[in-house]
C-alpha cells in the first residue's frame, strides 16, 4: 500500500512537471524548489515587445506559470498569470492581467510600476478583477543581484502578493523569499514561502527549503 502511494505521487509529479515543461522553451527563467511541505516549479517570462526594427517598445509582457504539490495525495495546485502593459518613461504603466488558477479564469485591470537600475529591479501592480467579486490584488517583485566577481553574484528576491475580497472581507497574503548565490546563469540557495489567510483571525502556513534556478 505504501509503495502504491509513493508510485502514485511520483506519477502525479511527473505528469505536472511534463505539463509545465512544455512551456520551458518559452520561459526566461525556470526555478525548481523543494520545501518541507511542498515541491514545485516556477516558470517566468519578463520582457519588452520589440517592433519590426528590433527596437524596444513600451509594451511589456509578463508571464508566470507555477505548479506545486505536497507530499501527500492532495491535488496539484496550478497557477498561470499573463499580463500585457503599456509603460511610460517614469515607470508607471497600464496593465491587463489574465489569471488562470485551479478555481478558474479571472481577468484583471489596473496600474503597474517597473524600474530596473543596475543590479536592482522592481516590478509590481495594483489591479482589480472585472468579475463580480472585485478582488483587489497588490503584487510586488524585488530582485537584487550584487556582483561578487566576474563569475559570481549574490541573489536576493522578495515577493509580496496580498489579495483582498471586499465582499467577504477575506484576506490572502503571500510572501516568497529567495536568498543565495548566482554563477553565470545558475542560481541556488534557501527559499521561504509564507501565507496568511482569513478575516479577523489569520491562518498561517509556511514552506521552507531550497531552490535552484536557471536564466535563459
Amino acid at each position: 500500500m505504501k509503495r502504491t502511494k509513493l508510485n502514485y505521487r511520483f506519477l502525479r509529479l511527473s505528469l505536472w512537471v511534463s505539463f509545465m515543461a512544455n512551456t520551458v522553451l518559452n520561459a526566461q527563467s525556470v526555478e525548481i524548489y523543494a520545501g518541507h511541505k511542498r515541491v514545485g516549479i516556477d516558470l517566468m517570462w519578463f520582457k519588452n515587445f520589440k517592433n519590426p526594427k528590433n527596437e524596444t517598445t513600451p509594451f511589456l509582457f509578463f508571464s508566470r506559470n507555477r505548479a506545486n504539490t505536497d507530499y501527500q495525495n492532495s491535488p496539484t495546485a496550478f497557477g498561470s498569470t499573463n499580463a500585457v502593459s503599456y509603460n511610460f518613461k517614469n515607470g508607471l504603466g497600464i496593465v491587463g492581467v489574465a489569471s488562470l488558477l485551479n478555481a478558474g479564469f479571472t481577468p484583471k485591470v489596473g496600474i503597474q510600476y517597473y524600474q530596473q537600475k543596475g543590479n536592482f529591479m522592481f516590478f509590481g501592480w495594483l489591479v482589480t478583477d472585472v468579475k463580480k467579486e472585485n478582488n483587489v490584488d497588490l503584487f510586488g517583485l524585488f530582485r537584487y543581484q550584487p556582483a561578487i566577481n566576474p563569475q559570481w553574484k549574490g541573489f536576493f528576491q522578495a515577493e509580496v502578493f496580498p489579495v483582498y475580497n471586499p465582499k467577504n472581507q477575506f484576506w490572502s497574503l503571500t510572501q516568497r523569499f529567495r536568498l543565495g548565490a548566482k554563477y553565470h546563469a545558475w542560481a541556488g540557495g534557501a527559499m521561504l514561502d509564507f501565507n496568511q489567510s482569513g478575516k479577523s483571525t489569520l491562518t498561517h502556513t509556511q514552506n521552507v527549503g531550497a531552490f535552484i534556478r536557471y536564466d535563459f
